[in-house]
């Protein structure tokens, strides 16, 4: 297809080696950075960092812009700016140009990359960000390359996909090179409250840091074993033919306890299958318990989860849900109504921590936080009955700027049945993200701070 050349892998059809650029193709003296380097340089895998050359010649980078490029394992480039590819990127990346607007005048003479540099392919401009969103969905380290201002219309295409952008602004205007003044970090100066609860709470927290904001780690609710868990033995004695299901990372940590009291492993699922409500929860089993999902719902919540499940099971067939206090069974009803035989006991309990949500609103009273996660609807709870009976309407005012240098923090809230909650309970809800992650969240603080504050 021309303009679109290439086949699935990014270094072109049947490349299943990474590709290599060659000894002519390698930049002079520049090295690729190490595998303990790149692990604190690229701190969020299934993103795209979008790296702004210039302004003025094209070639300059800031160092954190070189860095990147140095670290990618694929970059698409705008057409003119392959003298910076030529210095900067890996010898081992895949090079893709996006091809110029028709009618778009030609560089004079002949460059002196012009045979060096090998590329991968070249990309129609409408086509950029499916590609851009399918290696990063992939895991693999995704830089575009783009003269000037990044395509608003790429990260809005990239959004609903699903994938996080992350802006890394061209050298300021009086820099000369790519050793020139380093801009501020996306969430420099922001105060990021993570209200998980603690033992969920890391992942978001570093990645706040990583993009330069404050980590305030309070979090509002405690998740505790409950009785229940025990329940689970008699369903691990004969698992065969019957569906776990897990629409919680609690679920999961459960089922791990279960097995290690009782000795097992992943052996002990033998003959069963396994439903998860998304990414996070899908990496928490394979993690913890090391069984891949059989069915991962096309939209991430527990409804569309319980829909595609119901088409699925067999009448009679037996649905194991490890719950929590809060779940309520009639979730499940889909499957019910399908003739599955439903067994869902509590195997944790939530509980409201009130001192730390006391603690939270204090904050934001004093105006001492910028922004606000909340990744559950207990969450929500907690800071509602911190607030007592005057409500969250005074310290969140609904028709005040969010955000750094306005009169309330913004919200963000992990998924739509938080959001809903928190509306509930009047708090203004600003971003819901496209995913139901940790990454997620931090994309919708990012959106929120492109978009100067609330929506």
């Amino acid at each position: 297809m021309p303009g679109d050349q290439g086949a699935e892998t990014p270094w072109g059809r049947g490349a299943a080696d990474g590709g290599h650029r060659g000894a002519a193709g390698a930049a002079e003296g520049v090295a690729a950075p190490g595998r303990a380097a790149v692990g604190e340089l690229w701190g969020l895998p299934g993103w795209v960092y979008v790296v702004e050359a210039g302004p003025g010649d094209p070639g300059l980078l800031t160092v954190r812009g070189s860095e990147l490029l140095r670290a990618a394992e694929v970059v698409v480039a705008d057409a003119g700016l392959e003298a910076a590819l030529q210095r900067w990127a890996s010898p081992t990346a895949a090079l893709w140009l996006v091809t110029p607007p028709a009618g778009a005048e030609a560089a004079p003479g002949r460059p002196p990359w012009a045979g060096r540099l090998p590329v991968a392919g070249r990309l129609e401009p409408d086509r950029v960000a499916g590609r851009l969103a399918r290696w990063a969905r992939a895991g693999l380290r995704v830089v575009r390359l783009v003269r000037g201002r990044s395509c608003r219309d790429e990260g809005t295409a990239l959004a609903a996909a699903g994938v996080g952008v992350i802006p890394v602004p061209g050298v300021p205007t009086g820099g000369g090179s790519a050793d020139g003044r380093q801009p501020a970090p996306p969430l420099a100066g922001w105060r990021v409250a993570v209200t998980r609860a603690a033992e969920q709470a890391g992942d978001l927290a570093e990645l706040v840091g990583r993009l330069g904001g404050e980590a305030l780690e309070l979090p509002l609710i405690a998740v505790e074993p409950a009785p229940g868990e025990a329940e689970l033995d008699a369903e691990l004695d004969d698992p065969g033919g019957s569906w776990w299901v897990f629409t919680s990372q609690n679920g999961v940590a459960a089922l791990a306890r279960r097995l290690r009291a009782r000795g097992g492993d992943a052996r002990a699922l033998a003959g069963a299958r396994v439903a998860v409500v998304g990414e996070a929860t899908r990496g928490a089993l394979e993690g913890a318990v090391g069984i891949r999902a059989d069915l991962v719902p096309s939209a991430f919540t527990g409804a569309r989860l319980w829909k595609e499940l119901a088409r699925r099971v067999q009448p009679g067939q037996r649905v194991v849900w490890p719950r929590g206090d809060r779940a309520a069974v009639a979730a499940a009803r889909p499957v019910v109504e399908a003739g599955a035989v439903l067994r869902a006991p509590v195997v944790y309990r939530t509980v409201l921590r009130r001192q730390e949500a006391a603690a939270l609103l204090e904050l934001v009273r004093a105006g001492r936080v910028d922004a606000v996660t909340l990744a559950s609807p207990s969450a929500c709870e907690a800071l509602a009955e911190a607030a007592g009976p005057e409500g969250l309407g005074r310290f969140f005012p609904h028709r005040e700027p969010a955000g750094p240098g306005g009169r309330r923090p913004l919200v963000v809230c992990i998924g739509p049945r938080t959001a809903q909650r928190a509306a509930a309970l009047g708090l203004p809800v600003d971003r819901v993200p496209s995913r139901f992650t940790a990454e997620g969240l931090v994309a919708a603080l990012l959106e929120g701070l492109e978009a100067g504050g609330g929506s």
